[in-house]
C-alpha cells in the first residue's frame, strides 16, 4: 500500500514548510496553515512493488539486524528508483550497521567511507524534509516503531538535527519491538535526555535486552532516584551473569555514580550468583561513606550475601588502619555484629588501629568495645596490651584513658608484660605510678613478677621522682629483691644516701635477704667518699658479714663515720685475710708510699684523735708494726727515717701519732 499525499498550495504562490510538532505545513510567505490529506492508492511499477514499501522493509530489516534481507531489498531499492531519497537513507542505514557487522577493520572503514559519501549527497540533495520524503514515512503506516527508532540513530549519527526532531515526532516508543533498535534508541535518548523515551523503553521489556539496557542505564543515565528504579527492575540473576563480576567491579571503582546508587546494585547482586570481591568495593566506596546511615546501608548490603573470612579481616583491617573514619568503622562493627559475622580478631588489627587512628579516646574505646565483643585468644590480647603500654606514643591524656580501659577487665596481661612496662616503659612519666597501681589491682598473681622490684631499681630509666614514688609502692605492695639483686642494687644505684637506706630497711623488711659480702660491695661502690653513709653500714653490719682488704682499707682510710672505732674493730674481726701480711700503696705529701695498713693510717688519717688512737692501739695489739720497712717513690726506707725527715709536714695528727709511739726517738 502506498502512501500518497495531495497538498493545498498556498493562494499566495508561497513555499511550505512542514511543521513535524504540529504535523502541518505552514507557508513560509503569508503565514497560512495548509492542511494535508492522505489518500491511499496502490502503486504498481512494471507489477512490482512501490518504491516506498520496498524502502520500508529495508529499514525495517536493517532494525532487526537482519542484514542479508536487508541486502536483498536494498537491491530492489536501487533498481526501482536509485535517486529516490528512500533508496539513499535505506542506504546510509544499511552501511552504518554494517560497521557494526564488519569482520575486519578494512571492513569497517570500507562501510564508514560509503556513509560519508552517501551522508554528502543527502545533505546536498536533500538538504530539508520534502514532499517525497514525507510521503514515504506516511507510507510506513502506524506499525513502523522500528524503522523510526532506527532512523533517529541514524539521523543522529550524520548530525540531523531536523530529520531527528521530526522522526521522534512520530516515533511511539513503547511499540518498538526490536531489541537492537530499543537499545540503539535507549542510547540516542539517553544522550538527548528524553528520560520519558528511556522510561518507555525500559517497560518494553518484552521486547528488549535487559543486560544490554542495564548495561547503558548504569554507564550513561544520569543518577538519580529514577535510575534506581530502572536498576531495581531490571537487574537479576541471568542479567548478572551476562554482564559478569568484572563488569560490576569496574562500575564500583569508575562509576559517579552516588553511593546510595552503587548499595541499589550491591543489594540487588545479593540475589544473584555474581560476587564481586567485598574488600574491592569497600575501598572503591569509603570516600563516600560520609556518615554512619550511609556506610551502614553499604555494609548491610555488602553482608546481604556470604563474604569470605579473608575479605571480612581485609574489610575490617582496612577499616581500622587506612580509612580511620569513626562511622565507617562503628557501622562496619555494627554490621558485623548485627549479622552475626564470625571474626578471629587479631593483635595486629587492633594495634594498627590504636597506633595509627587519630580518634580521640572516647571514640577509640567505642571502637575497642565493640572489637572486643569478637573472638580473640588471651595471647593475642596480652599482645595489644602489651604494644600500647609499652610502645603507644598516643598523648597522655588519650594514654590514661585507653590503659584505665583496658586493664579493667585484663584477665590476660602477662608478668611479661607488666614487668616490661613498670621497668622500661617511662612514656607517662608521673603517671606511671597511677597505671602500676592499676595493674596490680588486675589480680595479676605477683608471685610471678618476684624479680620485679629487683629490675626495676637496677634497670628503670624513669627519671628519679618517678622512681623514688613507684619504688616505694612496691615495697609497700611487700616486693623484695633476692640477696644478689640487693647487692647490685646498693652497688649501682645513684641515689641520696638517705633515699638508699629507707629502701634497704625496707627490702629487709619484706624479707629480701642479705648476703654476706653486701656490706663489702656497698664500701666498694662508693663512687666518693662524702656518700657513704654509717646507717646503711649500721644496717648491712647488723647481719652476718664478712669484710675484704680493699673494702676495710678504703672504709679506714677514706670513710667519714662517728663510730669507726666501733666498726672497725668488728670489721677486723670479720676479715677474710691476715692485715698483718697486707701491704697497700697510698699517697702521702706528694710521695707514693707503699706500707701496711697501720703506717697508712697513721700517715693519712683525718679521723678525730680519740677515733685515731682506739684504731692505732687496736693494730698494735694485733702485732702490726709501725716502724717496719716501706717503699717511698721506689726506695726502701724505715718508716721511722720517712717521717723524721718529713716531720715538718706532718699532719697534726700523724705527727701526734708519731710522737706517742716514739717514732721521732733514738731508740
Amino acid at each position: 500500500m502506498a502512501v500518497n499525499f495531495i497538498a493545498r498550495k498556498c493562494a499566495c504562490g508561497g513555499k511550505l514548510e512542514f511543521d513535524p510538532d504540529k504535523k502541518i505545513w505552514i507557508c513560509k510567505y503569508c503565514g497560512t496553515v495548509v492542511e494535508r490529506e492522505a489518500t491511499f492508492d496502490r502503486v504498481q511499477v512494471d507489477g512490482i512493488e512501490g518504491i516506498n514499501d520496498v524502502v520500508r522493509q529495508t529499514l525495517l530489516d536493517i532494525a532487526n539486524g537482519n542484514m542479508e534481507n536487508a541486502n536483498r531489498n536494498l537491491e530492489d531499492c536501487e533498481r526501482k528508483n536509485h535517486k529516490h531519497v528512500g533508496t539513499l537513507i535505506a542506504n546510509i542505514s544499511f552501511s552504518l550497521a554494517n560497521i557494526s557487522f564488519a569482520r575486519t577493520q578494512d571492513e569497517a572503514r570500507g562501510s564508514l567511507d560509503k556513509v560519508k559519501i552517501m551522508a554528502r549527497r543527502l545533505q546536498s540533495e536533500f538538504p530539508v524534509i520534502a514532499e517525497e520524503e514525507i510521503n514515504l514515512y506516511e507510507s510506513f503506516g502506524d506499525n513502523a516503531s522500528d524503522i523510526y527508532a532506527n532512523l533517529i540513530v541514524v539521523f543522529d549519527t550524520l548530525n540531523d538535527k531536523s530529520r531527528v526532531e521530526y522522526i521522534s515526532s512520530r516515533l511511539r516508543p513503547e511499540e518498538v519491538f526490536s531489541g537492537n533498535a530499543n537499545l540503539n534508541l535507549l542510547k540516542i535518548s539517553i544522550k538527548q535526555k528524553k528520560y520519558d523515551v528511556v522510561e518507555k523503553i525500559v517497560g518494553n521489556e518484552n521486547h528488549i535486552d535487559k543486560a544490554d539496557v542495564l548495561k547503558e542505564i548504569m554507564d550513561d543515565y544520569p543518577d538519580d532516584d529514577k535510575k534506581k528504579d530502572f536498576i531495581e527492575k531490571l537487574l537479576n540473576q541471568n542479567v548478572a551473569c551476562v554482564l559478569s563480576d568484572k563488569y560490576f567491579q569496574d562500575y564500583f571503582n569508575k562509576s559517579q555514580d552516588s553511593i546510595l546508587t552503587k548499595n541499589t546494585v550491591i543489594r540487588k547482586l545479593a540475589d544473584t550468583q555474581i560476587r564481586c570481591n567485598a574488600e574491592e568495593v569497600v575501598k572503591a566506596l569509603y570516600a563516600e561513606m560520609t556518615e554512619y546511615a550511609v556506610a551502614k546501608e553499604t555494609f548491610l548490603a555488602l553482608y546481604e550475601t556470604k563474604v569470605s573470612d579473608q575479605e571480612t579481616e581485609a574489610i575490617l583491617t582496612f577499616c581500622l588502619a587506612v580509612n580511620q573514619s569513626f562511622d565507617v568503622l562503628t557501622a562496619f562493627l555494627d554490621t558485623l555484629l548485627e549479622k552475626q559475622v564470625f571474626v578471629a580478631l587479631k593483635a595486629g588489627t587492633v594495634i594498627t588501629f590504636l597506633d595509627s587512628s587519630d580518634l580521640d579516646a572516647d571514640k577509640k574505646i567505642t571502637v575497642l568495645e565493640k572489637l572486643f565483643r569478637f573472638e580473640i585468644d588471651g595471647k593475642a590480647l596480652d599482645t595489644v596490651y602489651n604494644y600500647y603500654l609499652n610502645n603507644n606514643q598516643d598523648t597522655s591524656e588519650t594514654r590514661m584513658k585507653i590503659i584505665g580501659y583496658l586493664l579493667k577487665d585484663a584477665g590476660s596481661i602477662s608478668t611479661g608484660t607488666v614487668s616490661t612496662y613498670v621497668v622500661k616503659t617511662n612514656t607517662d612519666g608521673e603517671e606511671k605510678i597511677n597505671i602500676v597501681k592499676q595493674i596490680l589491682e588486675t589480680g595479676i598473681n605477683r608471685t610471678y613478677l618476684g624479680d620485679l622490684l629487683s629490675d626495676y631499681l637496677l634497670d628503670s630509666t624513669d627519671e628519679p621522682s618517678v622512681k623514688e614514688v613507684i619504688s616505694a609502692f612496691l615495697m609497700e605492695s611487700g616486693f623484695k629483691m633476692d640477696s644478689n639483686a640487693l647487692n647490685q642494687y646498693i652497688a649501682v644505684s645513684e641515689e641520696e644516701p638517705d633515699v638508699k637506706l629507707s629502701k634497704i630497711k625496707k627490702l629487709i623488711s619484706n624479707g629480701t635477704p642479705v648476703r654476706a659480702d653486701c656490706l663489702d660491695s656497698y664500701i666498694l661502690s662508693l663512687k666518693k667518699p662524702e656518700d657513704f653513709s654509717g646507717e646503711i653500714l649500721k644496717v648491712l653490719s647488723g647481719y652476718h658479714f664478712v669484710t675484704g682488704f680493699q673494702a676495710y682499707a678504703r672504709y679506714l682510710l677514706e670513710c667519714h663515720d662517728i663510730d669507726k672505732a666501733g666498726n672497725s674493730t668488728g670489721m677486723i674481726n670479720s676479715m677474710t685475710c691476715d692485715l698483718r701480711l697486707q701491704n697497700i700503696t697510698v699517697s702521702h705529701l706528694d710521695n707514693e708510699v707503699s706500707c701496711n695498713l697501720l703506717q697508712a693510717y697513721v700517715l693519712c688519717s683525718k679521723d678525730r684523735y680519740n677515733t685515731a688512737k682506739v684504731i692505732t692501739e687496736d693494730f698494735i695489739r694485733m702485732k702490726m708494726k709501725l716502724n717496719t720497712e716501706i717503699i717511698v717513690n721506689g726506695m726502701t726506707m724505715k718508716f721511722k727515717k720517712y717521717v723524721a725527715g718529713k716531720k715538718a709536714e706532718l699532719a697534726p695528727l700523724t705527727l701526734q701519732l708519731c710522737e706517742e709511739n716514739k717514732m721521732f726517738s733514738l731508740f
